[in-house]
């Protein structure tokens, strides 16, 4: 591992920093995320030694994912540039109290599952069942704590909410472990900033505002609640967002210094075609919190890091106006350029009408390349995407979302080894085969409407 002498940045961490700064660096700058199957895949294959126990691994960046940090080792057998690290859930890791079926305090929205089914709750009260397949498993959610609520008389339902036994961001167990056994999660970022070369990107939130509503109250019921119970949801996304601002701000009193950059908690706005939500409703229902949430936690990520700056996640195609909208809370950068959604949204189109306004990370297609193509697919793939997004610097390679069980290590490092390759600055300026350059481009219509079939004149 390279030493850091005096006060020199090391390459890995300056070209990571310039890209967040839309400063072209010497290379696009490369970092991994993975669930655990996908990190237990990628030490096997490099001949490094790992925890075998699926469940006995930190919590990740929210308690429902099984997502870890990739350790320093690794990130340097892999020859990446930033790693990523977290806070802990209320009570700790790994953030799931086991129950039985007569414990379960809600309605479940699904059959009853068998007698021997493993339920969990987790900190938010979200009721899960463990489902195992062939790799690991996940834990699925089956009973959501305010799915009644939503349908109350508004006077009951916002006492049930003043009433929620809501998680504790200042809970101290979130912050006493580390991707490091025996390092606390201040040592563990003061490590990476002063003994290794990486950047570091932190998540201090572990819910976020609509994506955690989904979770409380149901995917079935959030989207009827934007219309049918307007008060209980505002109410209820003022409540969370009082939590993601807590969380951050008790995330970074332990590492704000040390960490380049902040990563909100995710939330997951639209689909592969366009967004969930209306503009509309998006402007009208959403930014607001996500204003508040943004600003608070910037204003204080300022005050232990001057050039720290804000990431967003989503996956789908977020259309450019609610983008916009994104960036007016002060928004810095987005992540995770899945590539195959709409194409009014894809990456390519995000890099044109955004590029000079945030940063972006992702891009390497998890559904079909990485997991199912050659490695001269994936090489093609990063060829493309580099060309796309890296061209006046802004852009961050890695995955469009977790590295799962089922990506090949070749594949992996076939991705790694083509970003060094051809991301080296200055870029290449003709497109590579198949790269989006625009052509034929047609931007979102807020109002799509299908083109009517001219009748077919009557039989005579």
């Amino acid at each position: 591992m390279a030493a850091i002498v005096g006060r020199a940045i090391p390459p890995e961490r300056k070209r990571t920093l310039d890209a967040l700064s839309l400063r072209e660096p010497d290379k696009v700058p490369i970092g991994l995320w993975g669930t655990v199957e996908g990190y237990q895949n990628l030490r096997a294959g490099l001949g490094m030694g790992y925890n075998k126990d699926f469940k006995n691994y930190r919590t990740g960046s929210t308690t429902w994912t099984t997502d870890v940090a990739f350790e320093v080792d690794l990130a340097e057998k892999l020859g990446v540039d930033f790693v990523r690290v977290s806070i802990g859930p209320a009570g700790g890791s790994p953030g799931f109290r086991e129950l039985q079926m007569d414990e379960i305090p809600v309605p479940l929205q699904v059959p009853t599952p068998p007698d021997d089914a493993e339920i969990n709750v987790d900190e938010w009260g979200v009721i899960r069942k463990w489902t195992p397949h062939e790799n690991g498993g996940y834990y699925e959610m089956i009973g959501y704590p305010l799915f009644e609520a939503t349908s109350a008389p508004l006077e009951e339902g916002l006492k049930i909410l003043d009433e929620y036994p809501w998680p504790d961001p200042w809970d101290e167990a979130g912050w006493q472990d580390s991707p490091v056994p025996g390092m606390s999660l201040r040592e563990y970022c003061r490590y990476v900033k002063e003994e290794t070369p990486f950047a570091l990107m932190g998540q201090g939130g572990r819910g976020g505002l609509f994506e955690q509503a989904k979770y409380m109250v149901g995917y079935a019921k959030i989207f009827s609640d934007f219309i049918e119970s307007p008060e209980f949801l505002d109410a209820m996304l003022i409540k969370l967002t009082d939590l993601e601002i807590e969380y951050n701000k008790a995330f970074l009193d332990q590492c704000g210094e040390y960490v380049d950059w902040l990563r909100l908690s995710p939330e997951d706005l639209a689909s592969e075609k366009t967004a969930f939500l209306s503009l509309d409703m998006f402007d009208k229902q959403l930014i607001p919190h996500y204003m508040r949430a943004t600003q608070e936690i910037k204003k204080y990520y300022k005050t232990k890091n001057p050039e720290g700056k804000i990431q967003f996640h989503s996956c789908g195609a977020i259309p450019e106006p609610f983008m916009r909208g994104l960036i007016s809370c002060g928004v810095d950068g987005y992540d995770s350029l899945p590539p195959k959604v709409a194409r009014h949204s894809n990456p390519s189109a995000k890099k044109r009408q955004l590029g000079k306004e945030m940063f972006f990370y992702g891009g390497i297609d998890v559904q079909e390349t990485l997991p199912w193509g050659t490695t001269d697919d994936v090489r093609k793939e990063v060829r493309q995407r580099i060309w796309e997004m890296g061209h006046g610097g802004g852009y961050l390679l890695s995955s469009s979302h977790r590295l799962e069980h089922d990506v090949p290590i070749e594949n992996t490092l076939a991705m790694i080894e083509e970003a060094r390759e051809y991301g080296t600055y200055p870029l290449p300026e003709q497109p590579p085969e198949g790269a989006d350059t625009g052509e034929g481009y047609e931007p979102w219509d807020p109002n799509p409407r299908k083109k009517r079939r001219k009748p077919k004149p009557a039989a005579e």
